[in-house]
């Protein structure tokens, strides 16, 4: 009788598992189907907001994006070269919480991003235009800077020294350094710093387009570039500390749109608010008008340099 009974139960649980399993999969196959505003709460079907850029047709908010989706927006033909880095070792610390180990959520996020950090970076077209683009991606560990991000992004300055391209452009989304590295991950801010320096010493235009900026990025070469553009919208953040800390410490009420695109371009942090749609061709816009004066800036020397030699003979 028991035996009986067992074999009926087991049964029972197995078949049960199979429906949960089954009602997961669904549930995650819908997840990706369908999309929802954070903003105004509107439905997507996947594919409707992939064809509008990632962008509420309804509210024009933003969503974050992957580094695979910001090249394939950015480059010409969605075609474009990644640029292979150092590895560095991982996880300097063995840092580990009673949840998980650090090493085991940096597996996880190259797991689900198919990167090797937050940070990646690569080479190929933009309206004709030979540019390098590097891009956070908030879907790695929030998009936070790690000693890998650094190198990728300081070797990623010295390929476009090398390659003599026409400018490079950092996408920002991220919550700052990354804690679990501590001080290593301090390290990147002076590292970074003087990737940009190589590119301001060779002439080579710097372009920063953030969606969130803030932390270890926002005090280092998220700050530095030539422009800095930032996409619309009420939740985009361009600061240090976030609005709760800052109205903690000054125990002072901020503004509703405080740190927010609406507001940090009254204070001259950021140049332009640009669509997402419109930033590719913005950007090669900028980048030929600068190209075209450091031309004619050349050609004026070198018609001084003549004069001055003829005066001589």
């Amino acid at each position: 009788m028991t035996n009986w009974l067992e074999k009926i139960l087991s049964k029972a649980k197995a078949a049960g598992a199979k429906l949960t399993d089954s009602f997961k999969k669904k549930t995650i196959q819908n997840a990706d189907l369908w999309s929802s505003c954070p903003e105004c709460k509107k439905m997507f079907l996947g594919k409707e907001l992939k064809k509008n850029m990632h962008v509420c047709t309804q509210c024009d908010y933003h969503f974050r994006i992957s580094a695979d989706e910001r090249f394939k927006i950015f480059f010409d033909n969605a075609s474009y070269e990644m640029i292979n880095t150092k590895r560095l070792a991982e996880d300097p610390n063995k840092f580990k919480t009673e949840l998980k180990a650090y090493k085991d959520q940096l597996k996880s996020a190259k797991k689900k991003t198919k990167q090797i950090a937050s940070l990646v970076s690569a080479h190929g077209k933009v309206n004709g235009l030979d540019m390098i683009c590097s891009s956070f991606d908030f879907n790695f560990n929030g998009g936070t800077l790690s000693m890998q991000s650094g190198q990728n992004f300081y070797e990623a300055c010295e390929y476009a020294v090398k390659n003599k391209v026409s400018t490079l452009t950092v996408f920002i989304t991220t919550g700052g350094a990354a804690l679990q590295e501590n001080l290593f991950a301090l390290y990147q801010m002076p590292k970074t710093i003087l990737g940009v320096q190589m590119l301001k010493e060779n002439k080579i235009p710097y372009f920063v387009v953030a969606n969130i900026n803030i932390g270890g990025v926002s005090a280092s070469f998220g700050s530095l570039g030539d422009f800095h553009i930032m996409e619309p919208g009420k939740k985009t953040i361009w600061g240090f500390a976030g609005k709760r800390v800052v109205q903690g410490t000054i125990s002072e009420p901020l503004p509703e749109d405080f740190q927010s695109a609406s507001h940090v371009i009254t204070t001259g942090a950021v140049d332009m608010i640009t669509h997402r749609k419109d930033q590719k061709n913005v950007i090669s816009n900028l980048v030929s008008i600068l190209l075209k004066k450091e031309n004619a800036q050349q050609t004026i020397v070198e018609n001084i340099s003549e004069k001055a030699k003829a005066v001589n003979q």
